[in-house]
């Protein structure tokens, strides 16, 4: 008996057993109804029999194989109609083969969902058709346009794509398997077109800033959402509430450190698609949560074939890009060259009743820093499974744990000493060295100048200072996804879905004695200065989801797709400082410190959602969509109920209208779809927000109490109104691929902390929402096939991404921060008319010859926005030999080079700067009121990824044998000195927006070669 367990596979084969179709417009517009149906359904005895009938009963006529074009994998679930023959058609069986019950067929129709329908002669072998003795091998391209492709992220259940008025991105696990690094938020960074990605600095476990449409929020965290089998997860990536607290004024960083992101460790194991949806109308169903977008991952759960293994290792090298330093010495002195090794293991198998999917691998990493300075660690697995108890219950699960551990390095504004600081910044002039002579003076600025003797003692100075930092953080994270599935009768689908989220992670920074001496920070003798900070984070999702699909189908021409359900998440989030001082070297935890301090940190939420959703099909061309969630968070204000988000939207599949025929025939044209929605989602305010409280605190060693939140009974969700309009289209038989949308979006509510009344002698300020902001522009895909040959095939992807954005209100709120220093140095700013996050700092104007006109203060210096970005890819193969070339872009916005500045302000020349307008004063003085000359245009283009793999097929033992080479990072074309996306985020306080802009001794990325083997069996 065969097992079909995939409907995006099958769909087109089940409505011609079933329907018992007579034509090939007859079965595809009954495939819709087919189509549609969930991945994992389980055919009755009728629907089975007529399969197996039109497989197994084939005892004469002709046999074949069906393959994909590009990778030469056999297809399962491909329909055979021979000369229009419905009753005589077969379908693909595990191995890709079929066998047809007619012998004088002269032509075939080859259908299957996600690749392209062919209709060819038995001999034409320029079509895709080739014979092995009396066995027909045909190959079929991937469908770009996917208009068929089966999606559930922001549906509610399994719908189809043609039916939806707004674009999902799916990523396959063979996409995935394309880029060897270990995060997910880095595996995305080329393979989503309409998001910029980036990673904020080289060091591990660090934060990303991923945007989508602009920014919508002038509060809030761009991060989508992000759920994994239905479960949703922590995205934090910022720095967390009580994160480097140490009771002292050292903790006043601004955010200006490389903080700890949770996307870093999701497990990455044992994934088989990615499904990416952009926040508006697409998201409306997941209402007080997702006006940033939605990231689904879907993991394996097995397949129906006999169990198959696979292992492999990665082995590579990392390398510091010396490409943003200001000095050839920097590379010498801060770093090494890293090595990494990475090793994986997993098996896949199942039958017609039950499948399993297990993935693990282990990594290992010192880093580029000397003395292993960000060494990584990491251990990651994922099992997942399901069971069918009969036609109509079926059970899936999945469990991932990750442990993770890493060292990291002083950076940013640290203080005391970071090393890029000590370099770049040349702050090294702080620091004093012994001289030939004997006398002590201070480091040189311009270190490319020092003498090879006081290079050396400078070598020698910051080795010890890198090795004696001890800074590690250590993670350990389980994930886990229940689900039940039951289909009463055939159209009714009802699902229930419970699942957690709980990670663990713990930072230890043990600063010596020993350390603070050589750094000069305390004198020769000193044994009461040594400290340990340790920060604990616990956080615990839980997420219970039930809906109901019900499908009808009223002859041929109208189809309708009931959904409905109700979902329920929790977050908690609980976390501890405690520090002690006055610790003597050696000294691992606090035990025995001369004074010890902690604080501790609480905060907890719960969401309660419903939705509907109907999507109305018309002559399976013309579809509306219809949606209504309702939201209660307990972070609402007394006075906020329930939340209604609306969606409305239109589909139109203009290449199936009968008087597109001709084109469409021909090949010109092959598939053009319309689509426009308006649509609502929210963003909730963090929680307690809205309560008026009184804080206790110790005086004199007694409680004292004092006024804490002003509170707020009417704080509600920021609500972002969306519109857009676009289309998709296949052109030139599938060798174009164009998408293009126009998208408009109002964030009405938005959150700012407005003042209070004086005379209440409360907090000065609270949370209101009094804001708009307003996002718009244009997002362009485009996809070229320019080989498709038997040998060769060649394929370009590209996107462009235009956003205008800018703050319309802001109520009674006046201009304020959310990134950067003091208002004398450099902000990050907020400001009506202006795009969220602007560098606000000092400009000076100069006259005609060079001298000094004026100094302006608070002015606007560029946005940190980019006004249009996009990325791109070049996936090739010959034969059995596959390339990869991607990587990604941005122009129009804008950064500051801290590092720079400090240059100047010790003494260095700066070629911006005239001699002229430093007459009668010194750079010491006047560095602060030059900050304009500082902010640079910070246009890039980055190659991320170059790959090349071969893969070998055997017949015994081992199935397939893959080696391959990749070099991620190898080069950047920037406008900038400095590299535009290592800004360290810079959020003020967890879950704050991050806008970047900000370049203050911060690693970059490092260049990555790494060599792979793999080995299926």
């Amino acid at each position: 008996m065969i097992v079909i367990n995939n409907a995006k596979t099958i769909g087109a084969c089940v409505c011609a057993a079933i329907l018992s179709c007579t034509s090939d417009q007859a079965c595809a517009k009954a495939s819709e109804k087919i189509l549609s149906k969930s991945n994992k359904e389980e055919l009755t005895t009728f629907e089975r029999g007529m399969l197996e009938r039109s497989v197994l009963d084939a005892n004469q006529g002709f046999k074949g194989t069906v393959v994909d074009k590009n990778t030469g994998e056999k297809l399962t679930g491909v329909l055979i109609v021979p000369d229009g023959n419905m009753k005589a058609a077969a379908l693909t069986d595990a191995n890709g083969n079929f066998n047809l019950r007619t012998s004088n067929a002269k032509t075939i129709r080859v259908s299957c969902v996600g690749y392209v329908t062919k209709n060819i002669a038995i001999n034409d072998q320029e079509n895709g058709v080739e014979k092995n003795g009396d066995n027909l091998i045909i190959a079929l391209d991937e469908d770009y346009f996917k208009i068929n492709e089966v999606v559930v992220t922001g549906q509610g259940a399994e719908i189809s794509k043609r039916r939806l008025s707004s674009n999902i991105t799916t990523v396959n696990a063979a996409d995935l398997e394309k880029v060897k690094v270990g995060r997910i938020d880095q595996m995305l960074q080329d393979a989503l077109p309409n998001v910029q990605v980036n990673i904020t600095t080289g060091q591990p476990g660090s934060t990303s800033m991923i945007k989508s449409r602009g920014l919508s929020s002038a509060f809030i965290n761009s991060t989508p959402v992000i759920y994994v089998d239905g479960v949703r997860v922590d995205n934090n990536n910022s720095v967390s509430s009580l994160n480097n607290y140490t009771g002292t004024s050292l903790n006043s960083l601004n955010g200006q450190t490389a903080t700890y992101s949770s996307i870093s460790d999701i497990p990455m194991e044992n994934i088989d698609h990615i499904e990416y949806v952009t926040g508006g109308a697409a998201t409306t169903l997941y209402g007080s949560d997702a006006a940033n977008g939605v990231i689904q991952i879907f993991t394996k759960k097995g397949s129906n074939n006999k169990i198959s293994f696979y292992a492999g290792a990665e082995l590579g090298a990392d390398v510091a890009s010396s490409q943003f330093y200001h000095f050839k010495r920097t590379k010498e002195l801060l770093h090494q060259t890293g090595f990494q090794q990475k090793y994986r293991f997993g098996f896949d198998g199942g039958t017609d009743k039950y499948g399993y999917s297990f993935g693990a691998s282990m990594s290992e990493n010192t880093g580029t820093l000397i003395h292993d300075g960000n060494k990584n660690r990491k251990y990651d697995m994922r099992f997942g499974s399901h069971v069918k108890f009969n036609r109509m219950l079926e059970y899936q699960n999945s469990f991932g744990f990750v442990v993770e551990d890493y060292n990291r390095r002083r950076n940013g504004n640290e203080g005391l000493y970071t090393g890029l600081w000590f370099t770049e910044g040349a702050a090294c002039t702080n620091f004093k060295y012994v001289n030939q002579n004997g006398v002590g003076q201070n480091y040189g600025a311009d270190i490319d100048a020092l003498d090879d003797y006081t290079f050396e003692k400078m070598k020698e100075f910051v080795s010890k200072a890198e090795a004696l930092q001890n800074n590690k953080e250590s993670i350990k994270r389980f994930q886990t996804s229940q689900s039940l599935e039951f289909k009463p009768i055939r159209d009714l689908t009802l699902k229930a879905t419970l699942g957690v989220d709980y990670r663990v992670s713990s930072n230890k920074l043990i600063t010596t004695n020993e350390f603070l001496i050589h750094i000069q920070n305390k004198p020769e003798g000193t044994s009461n200065a040594g400290s340990i900070s340790n920060f604990d984070r616990k956080y615990f999702g839980l997420t219970a989801d039930i809906n109901g699909q019900y499908k009808l189908r009223y002859k041929e021409w109208l189809s309708a797709i009931t959904t409905a359900g109700f979902q329920f998440f929790s977050t908690s989030d609980h976390q501890s400082v405690y520090n002690g001082s006055n610790v003597h070297d050696g000294a691992q935890i606090i035990a025995g410190a001369g004074t010890i301090t902690a604080n501790e940190w609480l905060s907890y939420l719960y969401n309660y959602g419903a939705f509907v959703q109907e999507n109305i099909g018309i002559c399976d061309r013309y579809y509306i969509d219809l949606g209504l969630r309702s939201d209660y968070n307990t972070a609402f204000g007394d006075n906020v109920g329930w939340q209604y988000y609306p969606k409305v939207g239109l589909s139109y599949v203009m290449s199936e209208e009968p008087f597109m025929k001709s084109l469409t025939q021909s090949g010109i044209l092959n598939n053009l779809r319309f689509m426009a929605n308006y649509g609502v989602a929210g963003s909730y305010p963090p929680a307690f927000e809205y309560q008026r409280t009184v804080d206790l605190g110790s005086y004199n060693g007694q409680q004292a109490a004092y006024f804490g939140k002003y509170g707020n009974p009417d704080l509600a969700p920021e609500k972002k109104h969306s519109y857009e309009v676009g289309l998709n289209s296949t052109l030139f038989n599938n060798v174009l691929n164009i998408g293009i949308t126009y998208y408009y979006a109002l964030t009405k509510d938005a959150l700012f902390y407005v003042p209070s009344l004086p005379s209440s002698g409360q907090a000065s300020n609270y949370l209101a929402n009094v804001g708009k902001i307003e996002n718009k522009g244009v997002e362009l895909a485009l996809g070229v096939q320019v080989l498709n040959t038997k040998d060769w095939k060649l394929r370009v992807n590209a996107s462009l991404n235009t956003n205008k954005n800018k703050v319309l209100d802001i109520g009674t709120a006046v201009p304020f921060a959310i990134g950067g220093f003091s208002s004398r140095t450099i902000q990050t700013v907020v400001a009506k008319g202006k795009p969220v996050g602007f560098l606000r700092g000092s400009k000076a104007e100069l006259n005609a010859d060079g001298t000094l006109k004026d100094v302006l203060t608070l002015q606007d210096l560029g946005s940190t926005l980019p006004t249009k970005y996009g990325n791109f890819s070049i996936n090739g193969n010959w034969r059995k030999l596959s390339f990869i070339i991607s990587g990604d872009w941005q122009t129009g916005a804008y950064v500051h080079s801290f590092d720079r500045q400090f240059r100047f302000a010790k003494g260095l020349k700066d070629p911006a700067i005239p001699d002229k307008a430093l007459e009668g004063t010194t750079q010491a003085k006047e560095w602060l009121n030059f900050t304009n000359f500082f902010v640079e245009k910070a246009d890039f283009l980055k190659i991320r990824n170059i790959g090349v793999s071969y893969d070998w097929d055997f017949k015994k033992y081992i199935k397939t044998l893959t080696i391959g080479f990749n070099v991620y990072n190898p080069f950047a074309i920037t406008t900038s000195s400095v590299d535009p996306e290592a800004t360290i985020s810079g959020t003020r306080s967890q879950g704050a927006v991050a806008v970047g802009g900000l370049n203050y001794s911060s690693y970059s990325t490092p260049r990555s070669y790494i060599g792979s083997v793999t080995v299926s069996f």
